[in-house]
């Protein structure tokens, strides 16, 4: 029987999948990616609005994670049998909090407005393509498969 306490373990779930090491965007770790763009434009926190696709700072060519985490919410909640009615909202945050350092939180709110969260800090050093090998697509499996750089 579904029921929207499984959002808790969604949470949990759609969070481990952001911070996974597997988690790449273009060949590259996402993560770091995204604190190389808070650096470079002087901002602490990058928005992912899930139920819009959208992503605050706007224009930073991030959209189409914001919709791949949209999609996995949507498929987990189908492998719960869970209505998608019953999703109201949802936002991932990543934030800046010392210089290896980043918070990552989720929400995702149900229509009875009830908030499930869940959050954890990870180490995480901005992006370097001259430090960093970028991923190639014939080995080890790719969480978003992006070909926009950014």
């Amino acid at each position: 029987m579904s029921r929207r306490k499984h959002f808790k373990g969604i949470c949990h779930d759609i969070l481990q999948n952001f911070t996974s090491r597997n988690n790449d965007f273009d060949g590259y770790w996402a993560p770091g990616q995204y604190v190389s763009l808070l650096n470079r434009i002087g901002e602490r926190q990058i928005q992912f609005d899930l139920k819009n696709s959208m992503v605050v700072p706007d224009g930073t060519g991030f959209t189409s994670s914001a919709s791949f985490y949209r999609a996995a919410i949507y498929r987990l909640m189908e492998a719960h049998a869970m209505p998608q009615a019953w999703f109201a909202d949802a936002a991932i945050k990543l934030s800046i909090i010392a210089s290896a350092k980043a918070a990552c939180e989720i929400e995702i709110v149900s229509d009875l407005g009830r908030i499930y969260r869940s959050n954890i800090i990870i180490d995480v050093r901005p992006h370097d393509p001259l430090l960093e090998m970028r991923r190639a697509g014939g080995f080890g499996p790719q969480i978003q498969k992006v070909t926009t750089s950014n």
